[in-house]
């Protein structure tokens, strides 16, 4: 009896942890506002950052608190993966090519370090952890995102981590993840030196946004922000291109 009711403790503090993180709200302001911007597909929901970030103080989660819940990959979505990992090579050419051999590439091809737990109930602890989506129709979304850090960098804001691109089910909704967004290999979240970098981060996001030159940004209220290239909504969340 015990051990069942530290199990409903875990579940029920990670739905709070969830619940007070997650994106939306009353910091969704473009989301319900800005309907002449969004596409005719069917509207996604804002994306999370993984687990490990929806704690507060961006804390590790424990192994016992990943595995609750956890959808174990099918074979057919392990194939997937596989397809993509077979193509680790060309893609980190590809993105060396476009961004003039930016070490940026190499963080987008591995899952968030601190879902690796996660990463290995869903995948089992033999798979590489890699995740590279296998439509290379997709790869210019993340190579994009790349040259922004680029141009970010260059304005001396400090940028400390690449920690997703593409999200497969079910790893995406195994680390807290929407049904849209990352699964569709459009975005990819980086974490920056500072809650104030960040913020110097989100302004100039927000200009090359007006420009056209990413469609969606998302201000996780931390160090790190979602940074959107081909997402099919256009639209911002947490904090207002204002």
């Amino acid at each position: 009896m015990k051990v069942k009711l530290n199990g409903i403790a875990l579940v029920f503090a990670l739905g709070l942890a969830l619940a007070g993180c997650q994106g939306g709200g009353n910091g969704n302001d473009e989301f319900s506002s800005n309907t002449a911007e969004n596409t005719t597909e069917a509207p996604v929901d804002t994306d999370s950052e993984d687990i490990a970030d929806h704690i507060h103080g961006e804390s590790p989660v424990s192994e016992e608190l990943q595995s609750l819940g956890c959808v174990r990959a099918s074979s057919s979505q392990k194939a997937q993966v596989n397809a993509g990992t077979d193509k680790k090579d060309e893609f980190l050419r590809y993105c060396a090519a476009q961004t003039n051999g930016s070490y940026w590439c190499d963080q987008l091809v591995r899952p968030n370090p601190r879902s690796v737990n996660t990463f290995r109930c869903t995948y089992g602890s033999s798979q590489p952890h890699n995740l590279i989506h296998p439509d290379e129709n997709t790869w210019k979304y993340p190579v994009e995102a790349v040259k922004i850090i680029q141009d970010l960098t260059a304005k001396g804001i400090k940028v400390s981590q690449i920690y997703n691109w593409w999200r497969p089910e079910p790893y995406n909704k195994n680390v807290g993840g929407a049904k849209g967004r990352h699964p569709y290999g459009t975005s990819i979240d980086v974490r920056f030196g500072s809650n104030s970098e960040a913020d110097r981060a989100f302004r100039e996001l927000c200009k090359m946004r007006s420009q056209k030159r990413l469609r969606a940004i998302g201000h996780y209220g931390s160090s790190s922000l979602h940074i959107g290239v081909g997402d099919r909504l256009a639209n911002t969340w947490g904090k207002s291109c204002r």
